[in-house]
């Protein structure tokens, strides 16, 4: 009679434990597929900010290069002291550039030894695709690390379904079995699930 009163305890047991199982590996599955489009979304986004600021680079490369090649010519027309020409380049120069170049003969190179070496290492000198794409490639390292992150949560998750599953196993075969054995497994589902609960209230959900 004992052994009977203790089989229903443990069958009714093995029901409730099952119930919950089955409710928290559906939680997980779900927030583990969540997190798994989450990071996809996030590494996608990751490669096209990468891909922005290395065309931003490459522009600003382009850029620079015209720069230099105007103040070289620059320098050769004063050089040959042909102001018309010089004249003519000074007012061809980018915007981007015409500040470095007013704050740099502003220091009377020609004749200030200690003078800078040329516009282009003056603080006026800023190129906005240089700053874009510093932005750009900023972001992307922080959405690629926010990937990483993304990827381990939905790992957490998918450890816990396999966790919650493995506890409706140990639940569904102990309805097969006699006392203790049933009980045995019962306690070590219910220890499982108990780990399980306290690892999923750590993790961030989600909706």
């Amino acid at each position: 009679m004992e052994h009977q009163r203790a089989d229903r305890v443990v069958d009714v047991a093995s029901v409730v434990l099952i119930s919950i199982a089955a409710v928290l590996t559906a939680i997980c599955s779900y927030q583990s597929g969540r997190w798994d489009g989450r990071q996809a979304q996030l590494y996608n986004r990751a490669d096209a900010e990468h891909t922005y600021a290395a065309e931003a680079s490459d522009r600003s490369n382009v850029l620079t290069a015209i720069d230099v090649g105007v103040f070289l010519n620059y320098l050769d027309a004063v050089d040959r002291r042909d102001q018309r020409m010089a004249d003519f380049l000074a007012a061809r120069m980018r915007p981007e550039m015409r500040p470095a170049m007013r704050a740099w003969l502003a220091t009377r190179p020609l004749q200030n030894p200690r003078a800078p070496s040329s516009p282009f290492v003056m603080p006026q000198y800023t190129l906005r695709t240089r700053t874009q794409g510093s932005k750009w490639e900023a972001d992307a390292h922080a959405n690629f690390e926010a990937a990483i992150v993304a990827n381990r949560h939905a790992d957490d998750f998918l450890l816990l379904t396999v966790i919650f599953a493995g506890v409706s196993f140990l639940a569904g075969i102990s309805t097969k079995l006699v006392f203790p054995r049933h009980l045995a497994l019962i306690v070590i589902g219910g220890i499982a699930t108990a780990y399980g609960l306290v690892r999923l209230v750590e993790l961030p959900f989600l909706f």
